[in-house]
């Protein structure tokens, strides 16, 4: 038979050692200790190294491209490609950051610099696509 004197916990009380924290909400938050394992790093370098490849190969069919049927100059041509290669590299890169672990990579110190880089490379991108 079960216990007479058993008794719940209050409601309003949280024990001491629970290792995570609720908002008012009442939503847990990730515990602060939260590491990426290697193998998912791992992984994440696979798909980024996986779509640099196939953006390389974009980067060389839209080079081409503009050559021949924009009659562009190669090296503005060239310059359009290498520019939407980074443009397409840092989504990806962003993509992964947040597949990986989006409350910690996606913060302000990551988002910044990877963001400024692609304005500037969408920037060369369209100047390089309006010249001659």
């Amino acid at each position: 038979m079960a216990e007479q004197n058993f008794k719940l916990p209050d409601l309003d009380k949280t024990p001491a050692d629970s290792g995570r924290t609720e908002t008012s909400t009442g939503v847990p938050f990730l515990p602060v200790g939260s590491t990426t394992s290697t193998k998912e790093m791992a992984i994440a370098f696979g798909a980024v190294l996986v779509a640099a490849i196939i953006f390389f190969f974009v980067k060389n069919f839209v080079s081409k491209m503009l050559v021949s049927s924009q009659k562009k100059s190669p090296r503005t041509a060239d310059m359009a490609g290498w520019s939407l290669f980074c443009v397409l590299l840092l989504a990806a890169i962003i993509a992964v950051l947040a597949i990986l672990d989006s409350t910690r990579f996606l913060s302000l110190p990551y988002v910044i610099p990877i963001g400024l880089a692609m304005v500037v490379s969408l920037i060369m991108f369209f100047i390089a696509l309006s010249k001659r």
